[in-house]
């Protein structure tokens, strides 16, 4: 059983190392670099068209937006503050059902 675990663990030492080779050797190529970096590029421009066919509001849409509820806000406590403060009068009670007296 040794044995075959230490044949599994050459193998895949031999593997990772030839991936690791191949990778550097790649790496080292300007065809590889140059396409990574094209690539790179066109994932960006592809982002970037995504990005404006969304209708994503802005800072100053958000800055509107909360300048305009707080002069809505502001209305609305004033309005209150105008009202004469009365409490709501009572809602009339149905009357009870008679019940027979037998």
């Amino acid at each position: 059983m040794d044995d075959r675990k230490s044949i599994i663990d050459r193998i895949t030492g031999a593997t990772e190392d030839t991936v690791a080779r191949v990778q550097q050797e790649m790496s080292q190529r300007t065809v590889v670099n140059a396409t990574k970096e094209r690539a790179s590029a066109m994932r960006q421009r592809a982002q970037q068209a995504a990005m404006s066919q969304l209708q994503v509001a802005t800072r100053e849409d958000v800055a509107r937006l909360q300048a305009s509820l707080d002069r809505v806000e502001a209305a609305l406590n004033d309005l209150a503050k105008r009202l004469p403060e009365s409490k709501p009068r009572p809602r009339p009670r149905a009357p009870k059902p008679a019940t027979p007296s037998d």
